[in-house]
């Protein structure tokens, strides 16, 4: 069966655009750290439209809005969206990411999809989602949704890392380009003003190995776990990259067969070749394996071992 939620950890800078296109190709709408729906999305399925209405304005108000849905079809639209809404915010919350005090959702939704039973929580996002997420501690998700996980097996819950040194190159390329490319989260608007006030790379390597507060070094620590739970899928950026990145085919193809297996989707599925450097993002080295070796020092691996040896292994 083909599982219509799927959970990726992918560590920062672990590549994940890479990743998305193979999700993406497999006919999920990506969430969270990736770009949202847009208006190409598949709209709701047969049976997926009630059951969200009912969960999120009550049982009444839901058959009402289908009963006059076509007369009020702009009714029904906006208060089908605004229960989308308030639920990717619940599983947000859920999964431990942090959120804004002042939101556009409205808090009843989310108070009443909030108390909605974890096993049932799953089926009420409509189509096929995967949430992409950059860390899953285990201090800061929630407790109820972990143990629905660990029961059931449900959401497949996919780790995607890379080695440390290159998820390290990766964020300072991405924090060393103008505000427009860094996005909005506010630790990388934050460490953008920090690393281009620094002079050069190695200075830049260095802040990130000595500073603590560095975007995807500290949250890796509370995602170790993942590499040793037998539930979990572990795909690393370097078995995905396949030779349009420095990586080779049959690791590909290894990675592809694990993905497949996790989601339920039968081994014959196409998925098209990773795009070549230049044109899978506008970084051409931003998805290659091994940017580390042209910027690290034997003094950078001192520090790197002194501080963040207990990272996953290097490759």
């Amino acid at each position: 069966m083909i599982a219509p939620q799927v959970i990726v950890v992918s560590l920062r800078g672990s590549g994940a655009p890479l990743l998305a296109e193979v999700t993406g190709a497999l006919g999920y709408t990506p969430y969270g750290t990736m770009s949202g729906p847009d208006d190409d999305s598949p709209g709701p399925g047969p049976g997926e439209v009630y059951p969200l209405l009912a969960a999120a304005h009550g049982p009444d108000t839901a058959a009402a809005l289908l009963r006059d849905g076509r007369h009020g079809r702009q009714a029904l639209q906006t208060a089908f969206e605004d229960a989308v809404g308030a639920l990717w915010r619940v599983w947000w919350i859920r999964l431990g990411q942090p959120v804004t005090r002042a939101s556009p959702v409205d808090p009843a939704l989310e108070e009443a999809l909030a108390r909605v039973p974890d096993g049932e929580l799953v089926r009420l996002l409509p189509g096929r989602g995967c949430w992409y997420v950059n860390s899953l501690d285990l201090r800061r998700a929630d407790g109820g949704l972990l143990r629905a996980w660990q029961a059931t097996g449900h959401p497949p819950i996919v780790f995607h890392h890379r080695d440390v040194r290159d998820r390290i190159i990766s964020q300072i390329q991405l924090l060393s380009h103008p505000s427009g490319r860094v996005g909005s989260q506010p630790e990388y608007l934050v460490y953008r003003d920090i690393v281009s006030a620094l002079p050069s790379m190695d200075a830049r390597i260095t802040l990130a190995l000595t500073d603590p507060g560095f975007p995807g070094l500290a949250e890796a620590r509370g995602c170790r776990w993942l590499l040793h739970h037998p539930a979990v899928t572990v795909v690393s950026h370097e078995d995905l990259a396949g030779p349009a990145h420095g990586g080779s085919a049959d690791a590909r193809e290894r990675a592809l067969a694990r993905l497949f297996e996790a989601t339920g989707h039968p081994g014959s599925t196409a998925v098209p070749r990773p795009r070549a450097a230049g044109s899978a993002c506008q970084d051409p080295d931003h998805l290659r394996v091994g940017l580390w070796r042209e910027h690290f020092s034997p003094e950078h691996e001192r520090l790197l071992d002194r501080h963040w040896g207990d990272l996953p292994a290097r490759v």
